[in-house]
């Protein structure tokens, strides 16, 4: 189906993908949220689901999901309530276990033949929960990835959800380290050189992210915990993990895919050959 030019109006990035696009409406016990398949020329593996970071649509990640479009690699990413203007009005007080609910009946229409999951930063988090219910599938990319703890997953989004991931070493209270260490596939991790800072060495106080700092001049955004992304480099057993670090990037990566697109084909290109290495 073609989505109406209201609904475009609401999109982050409003602009021309390189092959068809489909959108599906998915409808729930109140509201729906509408997804989107990109669709290749010529299809080279099957398609991928896509689950975007806060605040995003699916059209944030266009600088690597087009790129993949082009190299014949689909996508479905789904809009999620809580995080953008194309996801309203959504699920009243949504949280991470609405996300995750919303995010398996969207799966469920490429789910015959999708075995790779993308997450981007707050979607890497519902990326790890979802794998875990679903045994097809075998890759998992997880770009500037972030955890929260168990617990943290029921509550709204907002002043809660908030005090519940700014517990001090909170975030390693999550099974989805458990998960990726008898995760039987591969996992690309995607991180940024200024992602995952020691916050001490910043003055924030142990087990929390550094935040917003300046190094060398320059206004960085480092809010995944050192301890994060340590502790899910250690889960995967060395010979299925695969790492990218991202020089000159902090956890703003699809701003800076979108301002340097010979980084965006680095990346694009290291997911391409993740993706066709494993079909």
């Amino acid at each position: 189906m073609e989505t109406g030019i209201d609904q475009r109006l609401k999109w982050q990035f409003d602009e021309p993908a390189p092959g068809r696009e489909l959108f599906i409406d998915e409808h729930f016990a109140s509201y729906q949220q509408q997804a989107r398949l990109l669709v290749p020329d010529t299809e080279r593996a099957a398609p991928v689901f896509v689950l975007g970071g806060a605040r995003s649509d699916f059209t944030r990640l266009n600088p690597l999901l087009y790129r993949l479009q082009a190299a014949g690699i689909g996508s479905l990413t789904g809009n999620l309530s809580g995080h953008s203007h194309a996801s309203e009005p959504g699920a009243v007080a949504p949280s991470l276990v609405t996300n995750l609910e919303e995010a398996q009946r969207f799966y469920a229409h490429i789910a015959p033949r999708c075995r790779t999951l993308i997450g981007h930063s707050l979607g890497a988090a519902i990326t790890l929960k979802l794998a875990a219910r679903l045994p097809q599938v075998d890759s998992i990319v997880l770009i500037c990835p972030a955890v929260y703890p168990d617990d943290a997953h029921q509550a709204p989004f907002g002043p809660a959800f908030t005090a519940a991931i700014s517990k001090p070493y909170g975030f390693l209270d999550s099974n989805s380290y458990a998960f990726l260490k008898q995760f039987q596939g591969r996992v690309l991790m995607v991180i940024g050189e200024y992602d995952g800072l020691n916050s001490q060495r910043f003055g924030k106080g142990p087990g929390t992210s550094a935040g917003n700092l300046w190094l060398g001049g320059t206004e960085r955004y480092s809010p995944i915990p050192e301890e994060v992304t340590q502790a899910l480099m250690s889960a995967v057993p060395a010979a299925r993990l695969q790492c990218l670090f991202l020089t000159d990037c902090d956890h703003g990566i699809a701003a800076h895919l979108r301002s340097t697109p010979a980084i965006a084909d680095q990346v694009a290109n290291a997911v391409e050959m993740f993706i066709l290495d494993g079909g």
